[in-house]
């Protein structure tokens, strides 16, 4: 009876190893056979011998991945123990065992360091061999299951924690997509649909051109950023925001900006109609006082008032020019996009300052300018960004001061640089130095400004697709700089 039940044991044993492959790294030939023929073939293991280290590393990449690994030490054309590292690092859960005529404390410590089942002595204990090997199995099965357990465990908690961005998602009022780095949607929300009515079909793996047809969209999506707006066929505006994730892709939002589209237009309508209106009383005040002095002789005290009356009407009729300025400039619009000639604006306006610069005996250096290539854009609001730079430079200098101008090409950009010799601004107020009306603390008393020049210059530049900033200290004057795309070449 005794007999009958380890016959079943050792079958079940047998029939369990059929389906284990063994790998045996041993130098000796000789050894190698007599273990896989005499121990592990007739314990029903299927073996494969290799004799060195590049043969064991071959083996590897052209086979599958054995149950269990026995590396012999030494290991011709390689070190056993940096071979037994590299495996362990490569397949955390494949179970080892070292082979070795001689073990010694040191081996033992340093194979129980790198994880190895055992340790066991050449030529091989048939006994010894086959409990290792299955303690080496036991281990790998333990090993995988708690793997796939803790697999399971957290594949589930990534599938709540995507159900619960997913349902955020839904929620969220602007709509967002994703895409892989082949332009493939991943995962868009209900917002996103909505407003390039795709319906409710899963779009998962199209490409985005093939579903959304919008070109301001897709253009942005092509030059990333957060600097580009779209208007959808029902007339309704977004800001729309491209940020590239490494190895994930592309996520896309879209800001509804419709509402502020139409309190811009609004303000400009307003702007634009108060500037109109205030014109024709200027215009009647400044043509009174011109015809007071054709009456009559006026006291000196009268001419004094007179040139007020005078210098308030230009003020203010500057500061109404201004405004309409910045009103079209800040309506976005690039009017009679055409390649422009930044060298040949800077001419013109210098041309047109060099009285000014005369009277107050201002020196100009303009850097000797090489050829360069033209900026797609708008001639009238280029013009009026140079000419706005180089009168903030002259009004700020003081007399017998000096401004320097460059213009000079830096890869694909156009830089154009305006430094004056002026006041300076603070660093604390630099950051506010291009908003509207904002003067700096320090501005001399009798230089007269709206305070607008500068945030023409700054909407200018963003109409373009361009940058700017200020370096400047207390004291030493200011440089303006403007760096522009340049039109590609075709």
């Amino acid at each position: 009876m005794c007999q009958l039940a380890c016959d079943k044991h050792n079958r079940a044993i047998i029939q369990h190893a059929l389906t284990k492959r063994l790998l045996l790294a041993v130098a000796d030939s000789a050894l190698a056979t007599q273990a896989a023929d005499k121990i592990f073939t007739p314990a029903g293991y299927r073996v494969t011998r290799v004799h060195s280290a590049p043969a064991l590393r071959a083996a590897l990449r052209d086979d599958k991945v054995p149950d269990l690994i026995l590396i012999g030490n030494p290991l011709s054309g390689g070190n056993a123990f940096q071979m037994a590292a590299n495996l362990k690092a490569k397949y955390p859960s494949l179970p080892l065992i070292m082979l070795g005529r001689k073990v010694s404390a040191s081996d033992l410590e340093r194979a129980k360091e790198l994880g190895v089942i055992d340790y066991l002595r050449l030529p091989l204990n048939g006994k010894t061999a086959l409990a290792a090997v299955r303690r080496g199995l036991e281990q790998k099965r333990l090993w995988e299951k708690w793997l796939k357990r803790e697999a399971g465990r957290i594949s589930a908690a990534l599938n709540r924690r995507l159900g619960e961005m997913e349902n955020i998602l839904r929620q969220v009022n602007e709509g967002v997509l994703v895409v892989d780095k082949d332009q493939r949607i991943v995962s868009m929300n209900q917002a996103l649909r909505e407003t390039f009515e795709l319906g409710e079909a899963d779009l998962t793996g199209e490409t985005v051109e093939s579903v959304i047809s919008n070109q301001g969209f897709l253009n942005a999506l092509k030059e990333g950023g957060d600097r580009h707006e779209m208007q959808t066929q029902v007339g309704r505006s977004f800001h729309v925001r491209v940020s590239r994730i490494p190895k994930v892709g592309i996520v896309a939002s879209l800001h509804d900006i419709s509402y502020l589209k139409e309190l811009d237009r609004l303000k400009g309508d307003f702007v634009n109609t108060v500037a109109h209106d205030l014109r024709s009383p200027l215009t009647a005040i400044l043509g009174y006082v011109e015809l007071i002095e054709r009456i009559g002789p006026v006291n000196s005290q009268q001419e004094e008032f007179i040139k007020r009356v005078r210098s308030s009407v230009h003020n203010t009729t500057s500061l109404i020019d201004d405004l309409l300025k910045l009103g079209r400039v800040e309506a976005g619009g690039l009017d009679e996009v055409t390649p422009v000639d930044m060298k040949l604006l800077v001419a013109n306006s210098l041309a047109g300052f060099q009285p000014q610069l005369q009277k107050k005996g201002q020196t100009l250096r303009l850097r000797k300018v090489e050829d360069l290539p033209p900026v797609r854009g708008s001639r009238t609001q280029l013009s009026q960004l140079v000419d706005n730079l180089i009168a903030n430079a002259v009004k700020y200098t003081p007399p017998a001061g000096e401004i320097r101008v460059r213009l000079r090409r830096e890869e694909n950009q156009l830089i154009l640089r305006v430094a004056d010799s002026g006041p300076g601004i603070p660093l604390e107020e630099q950051s506010r130095i291009f908003e509207k009306f904002y003067r700096a603390s320090n501005a001399p008393a009798g230089v007269h400004g709206s305070g607008l020049g500068l945030a023409i210059v700054k909407n200018i530049v963003d109409n373009h697709q361009g940058r700017i900033w200020v370096d400047s200290k207390p004291g030493e004057g200011a440089v303006f700089t403007v760096v522009l795309p340049v039109e590609k070449e075709k």
